[in-house]
């Protein structure tokens, strides 16, 4: 029968479905590698769960200029923002911040203005009858003698020379320079005691050439209340007299010491 030995005979029902069934498994496994090749890698997918670590050098400012941090809110919290009474007494508290800067700089102008007040006082004279400037002139006081006898009545003289380069005025009556003449620390006698506008006593000082006064102390007692004193200062010791007052610049100069016998 050599028709069936070139022929295969017919399929059994059970391996035709064995063949479809590996067939749709081969397609199914050929389809499943297209797509797996097709999609996107592991590596590439970002994952789903927690955020990947961010990188230390990008900011938010860095993606975008207008972003703000989560931190940093862009208006005032309301506990920060002031009730409608506070920002009248908020503006009040810096108008007196504002009027203690004024009083500070006006307290530093007046500091200034008193601190140059004796310049002020005694300006550069310009002619002959100004005053002299205290800076410019030197006041020497000298004794006629440097012991006396009982009946003896010291006279005292007070020269002044000026130093400046214009010829100036200079008061040596007991208003402008007093005479003071002191025991130890007992005040015996004092030439501004009750001295009057009419003791001016106001000499023309040129440049180098001495102004001179003679005060004659009679030892009597005088007192700052003007009380009428024929005390004398008879108790015999050792008595010191000395220049006060603008002009004097309290150097030995202006010291005279003499003995009462």
């Amino acid at each position: 029968m050599a028709s069936s030995a070139g022929h295969p005979g017919p399929v059994s029902p059970g391996t035709y479905w064995k063949r479809r069934v590996f067939v749709l498994v081969g397609l199914l496994a050929i389809v499943t590698l297209i797509v797996y090749a097709c999609g996107p890698s592991s590596s590439e997918e970002e994952p789903t769960g927690a955020s990947a670590p961010a990188d230390p050098s990008a900011s938010p400012d860095s993606e975008d200029p207008t972003s703000v941090p989560p931190s940093a809110s862009p208006s005032p919290s309301p506990s920060a923002s002031p009730e409608p009474g506070e920002s009248g007494e908020a503006g009040s508290g810096g108008g007196e911040g504002g009027s203690g800067g004024d009083g500070g700089k006006d307290e530093g102008e007046k500091g200034g203005k008193d601190s140059g007040s004796s310049s002020e006082e005694f300006p550069a004279p310009k002619k002959a009858s100004d005053a002299c400037r205290p800076s410019d002139v030197v006041l020497t006081l000298e004794s006629d003698r440097s012991d006396y006898a009982w009946d003896g009545e010291p006279e005292l003289e007070i020269s002044a020379v000026n130093l400046g380069e214009q010829t100036c005025t200079v008061d040596l009556g007991p208003g402008t320079v007093e005479l003071l003449i002191k025991s130890g620390d007992d005040r015996v006698y004092s030439t501004a005691d009750c001295a009057e506008a009419e003791d001016a006593e106001k000499v023309e000082l040129e440049r180098g050439v001495p102004g001179r006064t003679t005060v004659e102390w009679d030892r009597t007692r005088s007192w700052k209340d003007c009380r009428e004193s024929n005390q004398e200062a008879k108790r015999p010791g050792t008595y010191v007299a000395q220049l006060k007052g603008d002009y004097a610049s309290g150097s030995k100069k202006e010291q005279a010491v003499f003995r009462l016998n």
